[in-house]
């Protein structure tokens, strides 16, 4: 189950703040190790915006256990299990959080023995990443939130590594900036990119807001940086998929703009303010009352941030996150004038003049 919304996702447009001073970062240590052949041309297609998804050891960690346990939200995620789950088996401590999926997601995790599987239906987004910090007992004191489609490699695993073994950590939680990857290549510029996302957390010091979408994390304490990339494959299901799970998506954001419009434009004071999560609330809801998103987040990401150097994947990223937000002003308008409601008023009127 992708849940990118919530961290700023390709399906969403405000992003994760990065700090404007720097927070604690965390610089990978240097190291002798050789990289394979296969991993200098990874790299290297990296570098030039082509990406191929990496497997086999590569994709494992390189071995040897990290004492940080993983929360892996799911459902209907058999497409990802097993690239996912070798991403992350430098833990010995893997949970998969699943959301009563049909297809074989479930059982491919069970044929993993550092993997624990919690069945748990998903009612809201912000209740089921909370019972995945706060009702499930882990290994470790360090967890790191991963979704399916996403991958670790290794500069990213060398960093947790560092962070998870400092024995006097100075921040409760670190975020981090991902690569989204589309047509075989990193769209960049069409994702505004760098988005900030907190990823790394000890569970006792976050608790996700209560939220009808685009949840964001409350940290008791410092948020730290981590300078390296997890890589997203938002489109491994398909694009049927993406589809299906954006139109869900915009449901609950329609929803949650309804309320926010009800009590009114954020003051500028709300705007303005220092803490960066509630900032970003605010302007999350001031988006709201804007008429026309789905051509201004077109000409925003696709003109203004540069879409277009992406090539025809920029532009057709770009035209989907578009339409996905005029969605959403739809059924805000839908939801408004009760749209349906009518609808179904004449069509009972239309069927008695018939019977009649």
């Amino acid at each position: 189950m992708d849940t990118h919304n919530a961290h700023a996702d390709d399906a969403a447009p405000i992003r994760e703040d990065s700090p404007r001073e720097p927070v604690d970062g965390v610089t990978a240590p240097n190291t002798t190790e050789t990289l394979s052949q296969t991993s200098e041309s990874a790299k290297s297609e990296a570098d030039q915006g082509k990406v191929s998804e990496v497997t086999g050891d590569m994709a494992s960690g390189g071995g040897g256990n990290i004492p940080v346990s993983c929360v892996i939200l799911t459902k209907n995620e058999q497409v990802n299990m097993e690239a996912v789950l070798r991403t992350l088996s430098f833990s010995d401590d893997i949970v998969v959080l699943d959301s009563i999926s049909t297809d074989d997601t479930v059982k491919i995790a069970k044929q993993h023995p550092n993997v624990r599987v919690v069945e748990r239906p998903f009612d809201t987004e912000y209740k089921q990443r909370n019972f995945g910090l706060h009702e499930i007992d882990y290994k470790y004191p360090w967890v790191y939130i991963c979704d399916a489609d996403e991958r670790v490699p290794d500069d990213l695993r060398r960093e947790i590594e560092q962070v998870v073994k400092n024995p006097e950590p100075t921040c409760a939680a670190y975020r981090l900036r991902y690569k989204n990857i589309y047509l075989g290549k990193w769209i960049k510029y069409a994702t505004s990119y760098p988005v900030w996302i907190i990823r790394l957390v000890q569970p006792k010091k976050v608790t996700y807001e209560k939220r009808t979408t685009n949840v964001h994390p409350i940290v008791d304490g410092k948020i730290g940086e981590l300078k390296s990339h997890f890589t997203h494959y938002s489109f491994n299901n398909g694009l049927r998929h993406w589809f299906a799970k954006h139109n869900f998506y915009s449901d609950r954001e329609a929803v949650e703009a309804v309320g926010v419009r009800k009590e009114g434009l954020p003051t500028f004071k709300q705007l303005t303010q220092s803490d960066p999560i509630l900032r970003r609330r605010a302007i999350k809801n001031f988006s709201f009352f804007l008429k026309g998103r789905g051509l201004f987040r077109f000409l925003y990401s696709y003109v203004l941030r540069w879409g277009w150097l992406d090539g025809l994947a920029g532009f057709h990223y770009c035209a989907m996150i578009s339409m996905y937000e005029y969605w959403i002003e739809l059924k805000i308008k839908e939801d408004e004038a009760k749209w349906s409601n009518a609808t179904m008023d004449l069509s009972h009127r239309m069927l008695k003049e018939d019977e009649a």
